[in-house]
C-alpha cells in the first residue's frame, strides 16, 4: 500500500505544497505518521488476507515459550552468532567494490563481480537466488555439519556483499536470514540444549538487523515469516543486532 500509486502521489503532493522547503529538509511528522499507518496496514493485510495460511512461514520445529525467561538466555549465544554473518556482510561490501573499482568502469565491475558470483554459485548451489526457498530447504533436508552449515552462512555473506558491490541490486532480508539460520543451526549442532526456533529466530533477527540497520522494519517481517513463537529470541536478536549495527559506519541501503 505504500509503495502503490496512490500512495506515491500523496507522498508527491504533499511535497509540492512546500516549494521553498530545501531539498535536504526534514520529512514532516505527519507524512512519517501516514506512512508508519500504510505500511502497518499493508503488512497486516498481506499477512492475514492475501497469503494462505498468514505469510511465506519457515518451517521452525514448535516452540513452547517458557515463563521463567530462559529463552532471553538461551537467544544470547544465536544472536551473537546471527550479527557476526550480518557483521561480515556489512563490512565486506564497500572492501569488495573498492576492489571491483579498481578493474574499470562499471560495466566490467558488474561482469568480473558476477562472474566470480557465478564461480561460487556452482561450487555451492545453497548459496543462490535470495535463499527463502534454500533455507526451506535446509531445514527440512539440509546439510548437519556444524563447520559445513557455519561456512555456509559465511559464504551466503559474502555472496551477498559480491552481488551489491557488483552493482547488482536487489533485498538484502532473505539472504541475511538464510545466513543468520545457517549459523544457528551450526550453534544447535554444537550445543545440542538450544531450542531450534529460539535459536533461529534470534540469530535469523539478528542478521536482518545489522545487514539492514532497520530494527523495527526487521521484527515486523520475522513476525511474518515465524509469528509469535519466540518473542523473546525476537527482541534479543533485534537488540543485538542493532547494537551491532553500530559498530559500523551508516551507509545507504539498497
Amino acid at each position: 500500500m505504500y509503495g502503490a500509486l496512490a500512495g506515491a502521489l500523496v507522498y508527491a503532493d504533499a511535497h509540492t505544497a512546500l516549494p521553498t522547503a530545501p531539498d535536504d529538509a526534514p520529512t514532516p511528522l505527519a507524512l512519517k505518521f501516514l506512512a508508519a499507518v500504510a505500511g502497518l496496514g499493508g503488512f497486516l493485510l498481506v499477512a492475514h488476507w492475501l497469503i494462505p495460511g498468514g505469510g511465506m512461514a519457515l518451517p521452525a520445529p514448535p516452540h513452547t515459550t517458557p515463563r521463567d525467561g530462559s529463552d532471553l538466555l538461551w537467544a544470547i549465544v544465536p544472536a551473537l552468532l546471527g550479527a557476526g554473518t550480518g557483521l561480515l556482510a556489512r563490512w565486506s561490501q564497500p572492501r569488495l567494490a573498492h576492489a571491483l573499482a579498481r578493474l574499470g568502469t562499471p560495466m566490467v565491475q558488474t561482469l568480473a563481480g558476477t562472474a566470480l558470483f557465478a564461480l561460487l554459485a556452482a561450487a555451492v548451489p545453497l548459496v543462490r537466488f535470495s535463499g527463502h526457498h534454500e533455507l526451506v530447504h535446509a531445514l527440512e533436508h539440509g546439510v548437519t555439519a556444524a563447520a559445513a552449515l557455519l561456512g555456509l552462512a559465511l559464504l551466503k555473506a559474502l555472496a551477498m556483499a559480491l552481488c551489491l558491490a557488483s552493482g547488482w541490486r536487489g533485498g538484502q532480508i532473505f539472504p541475511l536470514l538464510f545466513a543468520g539460520a545457517a549459523a544457528e543451526l551450526a550453534a544447535v549442532n554444537g550445543l545440542p540444549v538450544l531450542p531450534v526456533t529460539v535459536a533461529l529466530v534470534a540469530g535469523m533477527t539478528a542478521a536482518a538487523t545489522v545487514g539492514m540497520g532497520k530494527p523495527v522494519g526487521v521484527l515486523l517481517i520475522m513476525l511474518l515469516l515465524t509469528g509469535a513463537s519466540a518473542p523473546g529470541a525476537l527482541c534479543v536478536g533485534a537488540l543485538v543486532g542493532y547494537g551491532a549495527a553500530r559498530l559500523l559506519p551508516a551507509r545507504a541501503g539498497h
